[in-house]
């Protein structure tokens, strides 16, 4: 999904149209009988001598006449399984390279995107708008709370929960249902994201105070069903900052503490992330170097990325250290 969220932020950035084809073939129903051998494809490795193992290079590709910088020339395009996003500067590029796939594969032209993965995306001239409406209020419906009242914060105050509550037991496959659902809405819902990592935190054996905090969650979203993200057009080249911070000891069952990550492409957030750090840190300075590298790693990974894209040298991502980030 951070692949997805570049790609569309690129677009927005740049004034761009996202455009959506589906391959209508890709499945064939039935039982195969007969022994099917399968030439390697280019951009698969092979390892050991007996067993094959494929490795699928990358999901993104760009097709560009000149190498370098952002023209008329590139056309990006994203592929899921059977669907594809494409992007680029000219519309006659994008309807010839449509064309010439409708040549080769059996493929439906969807036109404009408005949906993609679960995402509804609608596109205007002030940029992209990025929100699941549809898929929280079935969210609410599992949960049983689609006619519950608002709350007007997703997590009571100062809310500390630990895996040893002496409260009943409540289902444990209804729960980790719920937290597995709403781990799905974070994709275009930062704000919920360490509130869904701290539910996740019991999933072994939930009990009726883990239950009322994922309601909590719930009547949160109830009231902020079209919140989601807007990604706007913004002058000069794209450049990723990235933000962090960690608190210390959140944890209170293994003393372990969190980090926040979020990373903006130019004014478009597109990555973010809160995640219990993998050893107990002795003290809030090297909980933060903890949070600093998690925060560098994802940054490099980014910056590459782009450099696919684009076909270029980006700028060096910025980092910042940020006190009380929202996704911890």
């Amino acid at each position: 999904m951070e692949s997805v969220r570049v790609l569309l932020a690129l677009a927005a950035q740049e004034g761009w149209r996202v455009h959506h084809m589906d391959v209508k073939s890709t499945f064939l129903n039935g039982d195969l009988k007969e022994e099917v051998y399968v030439k390697q494809p280019p951009g698969f490795t092979v390892a050991g001598k007996e067993k094959l193992v494929y490795r699928l290079r990358k999901a993104l590709y760009g097709l560009r006449q000149a190498p370098r910088g952002i023209g008329e020339e590139l056309l990006l395009i994203g592929v899921y399984v059977d669907d594809l996003i494409i992007i680029g500067a000219s519309a006659q590029a994008i309807e010839g390279f449509k064309a010439q796939m409708k040549k080769v594969f059996d493929m439906s032209d969807l036109g404009l995107l408005s949906f993609y993965l679960g995402v509804e995306v609608h596109q205007d001239p002030a940029g992209i708008t990025l929100r699941q409406t549809h898929y929280a209020k079935r969210v609410l419906e599992l949960g049983g709370m689609d006619a519950c009242n608002p709350a007007h914060t997703p997590m009571e105050e100062r809310l500390r929960l630990s895996r040893q509550s002496t409260t009943v037991e409540v289902d444990p496959t209804q729960y980790r249902r719920l937290v597995g659902s709403l781990h799905y809405l974070v994709h275009t819902r930062p704000d919920l994201a360490f509130l869904v990592g701290f539910v996740s935190r019991f999933m072994e054996r939930p009990t009726a105070e883990h239950q009322a905090a994922i309601k909590r969650i719930l009547r949160d979203v109830a009231g902020t069903l079209e919140f989601g993200l807007h990604y706007t057009k913004a002058l000069g080249r794209a450049r990723f900052v990235g933000y962090y911070d960690s608190d210390l000891a959140g944890d209170i069952d293994t003393s372990k503490s969190t980090s926040g990550t979020l990373f903006f492409l130019g004014s478009n957030l597109v990555r973010w992330q809160s995640v219990k750090q993998k050893v107990v840190a002795l003290s809030s300075c090297e909980a933060e170097y903890i949070a600093t590298t998690t925060a560098a790693t994802q940054a490099i990974w980014l910056s590459r990325l782009l450099v696919d894209l684009l076909g270029r040298n980006v700028e060096v991502v910025e980092l910042k250290l940020i006190a009380s980030l929202h996704l911890l």
